[in-house]
């Protein structure tokens, strides 16, 4: 597009509109993916403004809007459910969004957090060790995303150890994690849904997707994509010159409780798998012999390759796996280049 085109149209829209100009031409911008089919709830969802509810100087705090589409969903899925006796929970309440929403929409809510000096609500409940009182038609979590904002001894009072932003390693807070996932699922009323809002994390140059690490539970409804703006984060300057991909989106998994008594339940496994020990109807010679001469600087001799092999799956099943490998290397001259009689390297190696 051009750009003197785009700068005359951000200055009639500033003249116009002022301040506000940015959010309303992200609204304009975004409706095509958050509307669809007469829906204004879709698998993408994106709030420019905030609106009113909870505190924007909470940090980690998420946009009142983003409570309200969930309640109204769900509202809509139980139509058996009186206005009056539809029940929000909200276990990590921070600043209080949830119970602003719930009182704009004129439902019930209860609101925990760890906190012991909550304004509203039960202050000083602990996920990880105290029950759940309440038995709701929605719960909605909002934890924290590991130790990217530590909450106790920050935002409120001394540090807690059973604060989940304070879980050492990313692998302890996912344990602790999928335990209060566990727990509120459990505590929900039949039909009732879990609304879990996480985000992805980047630490000392290692990627985590919490939704993808964490349990799913009950049957998965929707998958939901969440715009962020305004992030901290997006003001920094790094000082690495490595590219990466900045975050800045957000993943809300909702969760229905089908049945009272069997409840389904995966998570996420992980291993790892070992070429020159393990073996796959995915994994062929060719994977194999390139993964070695790559673990080599890109170069090997036939009888490099033998040794390394020799005692793989394949070898052990194929008594002239020798001439397999030899095979293999003739079939794919494009990827394997001659150095001299025997000797081979990886053309795309350097």
């Amino acid at each position: 597009m051009d750009k003197e085109k785009v700068r005359r149209a951000e200055a009639v829209l500033r003249k116009e509109f002022g301040p506000e100009w940015k959010e309303i031409v992200q609204a304009i911008g975004l409706s095509e993916l958050t509307q669809c089919v007469g829906k204004d709830l879709t698998s993408f969802i994106a709030f420019p403004s905030r609106q009113e509810g909870g505190k924007n100087t909470w940090r980690g705090n998420c946009s009142p809007e983003v409570v309200r589409k969930i309640v109204s969903y769900v509202q809509q899925c139980l139509t058996f459910r009186k206005k009056e006796e539809f029940l929000l929970l909200d276990p990590m309440c921070g600043s209080g969004t949830s119970g602003d929403v719930a009182r704009q929409m004129g439902i019930q809510a209860v609101q925990y957090d760890l906190n012991p000096q909550l304004e509203h609500g039960v202050g000083g409940w602990n996920a990880l060790r105290d029950e759940v009182e309440d038995n709701a038609d929605l719960v909605f979590l909002h934890p924290p995303y590991h130790s990217i904002i530590r909450y106790s001894g920050n935002m409120w009072g001394k540090p807690h150890p059973d604060d989940l932003s304070r879980c050492e390693t990313y692998q302890e807070f996912i344990e602790k994690l999928n335990l209060v996932i566990r727990k509120l699922f459990f505590s929900l009323r039949r039909q009732g849904f879990l609304a879990v809002l996480v985000g992805d994390i980047r630490q000392k140059g290692e990627f985590h997707s919490i939704a993808d690490d964490m349990m799913t539970i009950g049957k998965m409804k929707s998958w939901i994509v969440k715009g962020q703006f305004n992030c901290a984060s997006s003001g920094r300057t790094y000082s690495s010159q490595r590219p990466f991909i900045p975050i800045v989106t957000e993943h809300l998994l909702l969760f229905q409780k089908e049945d009272c008594l069997i409840i389904p339940f995966s998570y996420r496994r992980n291993g790892t798998f070992h070429l020159l020990q393990d073996d796959s109807s995915s994994l062929t010679w060719f994977d194999l012999i390139r993964a070695v001469m790559e673990s080599q600087g890109g170069t090997a001799t036939l009888n490099e390759l033998y040794e390394a092999l020799e005692g793989h799956p394949k070898a052990k099943k194929n008594q002239y796996y020798r001439d397999r490998i030899r095979a293999c290397i003739y079939e794919h001259k494009t990827a394997f280049q001659t150095n001299r009689r025997g000797c081979y390297r990886l053309k795309y190696q350097v």
